[in-house]
């Protein structure tokens, strides 16, 4: 069984588990964390993505890390976005998708259904694409199209702060093993820690 068909086989039934992973998290649970940018918008993406590796030239399928499906990235800044709108800690929203991996990864065991490796890289790879996107929207630095309005603009302070939460999150992620070290995780990790080091040069200057 290829990972689309376990998707679309089992869809709503990935959904219900990671909506289950999130509400053991929280003990107040709230109808509104459950965004239209969250769960389904990624397994609906995910599923696209594979289609389009799937039809993709053989010649071309040596490609370590082909191109994700660009709409991942842009939904997820979506949800980084609106759960920091929400008060939910950066912590929180990577735990949305780290619940969609282990829900995928649980019910193939459950199932005993045969997932690729090639597919289960691609899954970890949109992953790695989605945490990224949304971490940086959650910091309010950019990848969302929602305009700060007047007098909700971050202090410096705040961005900083900001900033450091982000490259903390990533950097667990990366030492824990569920990104890749040259990803697009890692990629954030840098350019927040690039951020911080020059906002913190002007203070000094």
């Amino acid at each position: 069984m290829t990972l689309v068909e376990f998707i679309a086989t089992n869809h709503e039934k990935l959904i219900a588990m990671s909506r289950e992973k999130v509400a053991k998290r929280n003990k107040n649970p709230r109808p509104e964390l459950d965004t239209k940018h969250g769960v389904p918008a990624f397994l609906d993406e995910l599923r696209e993505t594979l289609l389009a590796e799937a039809r993709r030239d053989p010649a071309r399928h040596v490609e370590a890390d082909p191109p994700t499906n660009a709409n991942i990235a842009k939904t997820a800044a979506l949800q980084g976005h609106e759960l920091n709108r929400l008060g939910l800690s950066v912590d929180e929203v990577v735990h949305g998708y780290g619940d969609v991996c282990q829900a995928v990864t649980e019910l193939a065991a459950e199932l005993d259904a045969p997932v690729s490796i090639a597919d289960f890289h691609t899954l970890n790879r949109c992953l790695d694409n989605a945490i990224a996107a949304a971490v940086t929207a959650w910091t309010g630095d950019h990848g969302t199209n929602a305009p700060a309005k007047e007098g909700q603009r971050a202090s410096k302070d705040e961005r900083l702060r900001r900033l450091l939460g982000g490259a903390i999150t990533a950097f667990e992620l990366l030492r824990a093993g569920k990104v890749a070290a040259k990803g697009s995780t890692a990629m954030v990790l840098g350019q927040h820690l690039e951020k911080m080091r020059a906002m913190l040069d002007v203070s000094v200057s």
